[in-house]
């Protein structure tokens, strides 16, 4: 790195990224998105002059304060190609990013430091349009994240919701779709108590970001499942959807949960039958982390500012079979009951409509005792009837429903005939909970995710 860029960054040092950039010790810490040591000099080169446009604006422009911003901005009827960005401009004056403060330009302006500043998104899009490139905008996710369907992705899926089915004694995890898999949660040098105490701190943003992984995988290499993949706690905090930091970029505690997850999956290991000796098991990591960028210290804890991860051994002895996740469900923010639920009950819709691929039609059953039990949220419907809360559990069922149907999940759902007439019959009698149990919904899958499950199977089919 030489001396300039180093001047260059270490002026805006008090920014995360920067002071993290500086620390880096090879191209591949400092820009793991970068394919060879050319592409990250060129990264590097471009933020180089990124920063440079807002040393010039700093020395060179009028620092304004909010109540001389504020009649600039001027009184608009209508927003619409009106944006407060434009009235400024129109009086040579913007928000700096960087600087967190607004300035006013003079005349004359050299066109690479507007330009700069834009790509690099320290400046306002409307002060150089054309600066924003196609390749630079970017581009609307599709609806649905491509995912494991296989038995011991599944599995992983719904081990990693939350602490439920994990044994705190042996901190092993088996549940009762899957008799000849198990989870352990180990890690070398570690005590079981400290073990114990990391586990009980699993919760299901750890299943949103193993579906993320996973689909960042297969969107990487297609079918190479093994291939090396790179990510950031803060690439991770935005795919999920978490809101970013007030002053740019994403907040710490994020970052810390985000880092805390992927140590989750490290520290898993799958129990499977040995392919050679049918009576006996065998032992592979889910996956194992290659590489880690440098760290830093966040909220009091040091975290790898990347991880470089790829898929244990077990993968190669399952059939590869894959399910459209939608976006929208990791997306869901996990700050409500009803949210949670919706995470997972939509997960196992999705997951059920992959497995039922080969049937005709959009309707789908399931019964509420299955549901639950495959969303990993039948012990805490027993709980609420425990706790004579049957009816929190049965609007939370329902409402989660209809929250899927607002979301894309389904296009609608209902209890069958025969099931409805059965509980309207039992209606405040005992027998009405195993009734509900027991009953059977009707799911009206959407076209989107039907084309998309059967445009899967077809490729698992090419590729087998």
């Amino acid at each position: 790195m030489t001396h300039a860029v180093r001047v260059a960054l270490e002026r805006f040092a008090d920014d995360d990224a920067r002071a993290a950039l500086l620390n880096a010790s090879t191209w591949r810490d400092a820009y793991p998105s970068a394919t060879d040591a050319n592409s990250a000099a060129e990264l590097l080169k471009a933020e180089y002059f990124g920063w440079m446009a807002v040393e010039w604006v700093r020395i060179n422009g009028q620092e304004l304060h909010e109540d001389v911003v504020a009649p600039l901005k001027g009184v608009r009827r209508v927003r619409a190609g009106n944006s407060d960005e434009k009235a400024l401009w129109k009086e040579r004056a913007l928000y700096v990013q960087p600087l967190r403060a607004y300035y006013r330009l003079p005349a004359r302006v050299p066109q690479w430091v507007l330009r700069s500043g834009v790509q690099n998104a320290h400046f306002p899009a409307v002060v150089a349009p054309d600066a924003v490139t196609t390749a630079s905008a970017p581009q609307a996710p599709g609806p649905f994240l491509t995912v494991f369907a296989n038995k011991p992705g599944v599995f992983i899926d719904r081990a990693t919701r939350g602490t439920h089915g994990w044994d705190e004694v042996t901190l092993q995890y088996r549940d009762a779709f899957e008799e000849t898999l198990a989870l352990d949660y180990f890690e070398e040098d570690a005590a079981p108590e400290q073990l114990r105490q990391q586990l009980m701190t699993l919760d299901p943003r750890t299943s949103d970001v193993w579906r993320l992984l996973t689909a960042r995988a297969l969107e990487a290499d297609g079918d190479d499942v093994f291939a090396p993949i790179t990510i950031r706690p803060d690439e991770l905090a935005r795919a999920l959807g978490l809101k970013p930091h007030p002053k740019g970029g994403m907040r710490g505690k994020d970052l810390v949960h985000c880092s805390r997850s992927l140590h989750h999956l490290e520290r898993l290991w799958l129990t499977m039958p040995d392919t050679r000796f049918p009576d006996r098991v065998t032992r592979k990591r889910v996956l194992a982390v290659m590489e880690r960028g440098y760290t830093r210290q966040i909220d009091g804890q040091f975290i790898p500012n990347s991880w470089t991860v790829v898929l244990g051994e077990w993968a190669k002895y399952f059939p590869k079979s894959y399910a459209p996740i939608f976006r929208s469900l990791v997306e869901l923010p996990a700050n409500s009951a009803t949210n949670l639920w919706a995470k997972q009950v939509g997960t196992e819709l999705t997951y059920l409509v992959r497995e039922t691929a080969d049937l005709e039609g959009d309707v789908r059953f399931v019964s509420v005792h299955a549901l639950l039990e495959r969303a990993s949220l039948l012990n805490d419907v027993n709980d609420m009837r425990a706790n004579k809360n049957f009816n929190r559990a049965l609007e939370r069922l329902e409402g989660t429903l209809d929250l899927l149907h607002d979301l894309g999940v389904h296009d609608g759902w209902r209890y069958v005939p025969d099931s409805a007439a059965l509980l309207d019959r039992l209606q405040g009698k005992p027998e009405f909970y195993d009734a509900w149990l027991q009953s059977v919904i009707e799911i009206r899958v959407p076209a989107p995710l039907l084309a998309a499950t059967q445009a899967l199977v077809e490729r698992t089919s090419r590729t087998r």
